[in-house]
């Protein structure tokens, strides 16, 4: 078993925008006693089952983004260090011989349509494009699924950054990629063996280590979980901001390599939590109240009033979810930012315990812990009238506790 004293040591294989800070999953999470079925519905990179494994519970983690699932996975696997990185040398080996017979034509991914091809001259120079077109190809053909996994984990590192990568954007790891270069300031091939050592390194779980614990990592949306009712102990998540983290506008960067075309992510990206696209006029007595517990709905105009309804409209699917997959005298924790819309406070934290009222989970516990400056993703609202209250408001986040 890992020491808590390596708490502090956690280290992610892939950035990933407004992570969940580890040391609220550990602390969460009994010290001792019969190993725990853990869940997290909405597992982004994985934070919630490296740590619940590590504490030798069972963890199991659902996501509907692409690259998430990939990084968690990844994350949460026994990992062969050295059997990985020697598989990435007769990768890259065979990407160099490749990258010399690819002309510009053949420098795309094998599925990209017209859109997508767009998208990657747009974003990434042409030798460039040709050098990660030779190595996506040569993963691709690895037949480990194992190896695949920290391979391609490796490769999106190179791509999802803060400044300089493998592409022509910078604050790509926040989700909010602006075109800085003319030219890449990083190679796909002088980068890819130092990815993949930092992949292997920070996954914490060892092939052959004495650690028996488990996750299972799979596609799942929380708003209706492949979970079966009555079997998950502990939930622990972070559920999206009501002006939701657009996640995938920055993960296409990477999965448009892996054979996902620009129509499908957009696709996928309308149907998010928290989406800001108003689909329908969903209006009951419950999701009337939650909102009014929320913000002063007055202040608000009907497009940002469609978003605050379908922020909670999807959430009480989930939190209906929760409450159907978890055991009775079951936990679940859900840390959450609030937010801002035209300088208005909205507490998204107001809506879950609505929400969760309505399904006998009872709040056991609220409690507030700022934010670290670099995990932040929203900036305190700029408004005139927000007020220095507002702006430490959003510095912090919400750890709220229901007992089933």
């Amino acid at each position: 078993m890992i020491s808590a004293t390596q708490k502090a040591h956690i280290r992610p294989v892939h950035p990933f925008p407004a992570r969940m800070a580890p040391s609220i999953v550990w602390d969460a999470l009994p010290k001792q006693g019969d190993s725990l079925t853990v869940l997290d519905p909405m597992s982004g990179s994985g934070t919630t089952l490296v740590c619940a494994r590590m504490r030798g519970h069972r963890a199991f983690g659902c996501d509907t983004d692409p690259l998430a699932l990939l990084i968690a996975r990844a994350w949460c696997a026994d990992v062969d260090p050295e059997g990985v990185k020697s598989r990435a040398e007769l990768v890259l080996e065979w990407a160099m011989k490749l990258g010399n017979r690819l002309t510009r034509e053949k420098s795309y991914p094998t599925k990209a349509d017209d859109e997508t091809r767009q998208f990657i001259d747009f974003w990434f120079d042409s030798e460039n494009r040709r050098d990660l077109t030779a190595l996506a190809t040569c993963i691709s053909r690895v037949r480990s699924e194992s190896e695949r996994i920290f391979l391609w984990c490796a490769f999106s590192r190179m791509v999802i950054t803060k400044t300089a990568g493998v592409s022509l954007a910078m604050d790509v790891s926040h989700s909010r990629p602006h075109r800085t270069y003319t030219v890449a300031p990083v190679k796909p091939f002088n980068a890819f063996l130092k990815a993949v050592t930092t992949v292997v390194n920070n996954c914490p779980f060892k092939m052959n280590s004495s650690v028996a614990s488990s996750a299972s990592i799979q596609y799942g949306d929380a708003r209706s979980l492949p979970i079966e009712a009555a079997s998950v102990d502990m939930i622990v998540t972070s559920p999206p901001y009501l002006n939701a983290i657009d996640y995938l506008r920055g993960h296409k960067f990477s999965l448009v390599w892996m054979g996902h075309r620009i129509s499908e992510i957009r696709a996928l990206r309308s149907d998010n939590i928290g989406s800001e696209v108003s689909k329908k006029s969903f209006l009951n007595s419950a999701i009337q109240k939650t909102m009014e517990a929320m913000a002063d709905l007055d202040t608000l105009d009907n497009q940002h009033l469609g978003m605050i309804r379908r922020y909670v409209w999807d959430m009480n699917k989930v939190m209906k979810e929760c409450a159907r997959v978890l055991k009775r005298s079951g936990r679940a924790i859900f840390v959450v930012g609030d937010s801002a819309i035209r300088g208005v406070f909205v507490k998204n934290s107001e809506a879950l315990i609505h929400l969760a009222k309505i399904y006998d989970l009872s709040l056991a516990s609220r409690s507030t812990r700022t934010i670290e400056t670099r995990r932040r993703y929203l900036p305190p609202p700029e408004s005139d009238n927000s007020g220095q209250k507002m702006n430490g408001r959003m510095k912090e986040e919400v750890i709220l506790e229901f007992h089933y």
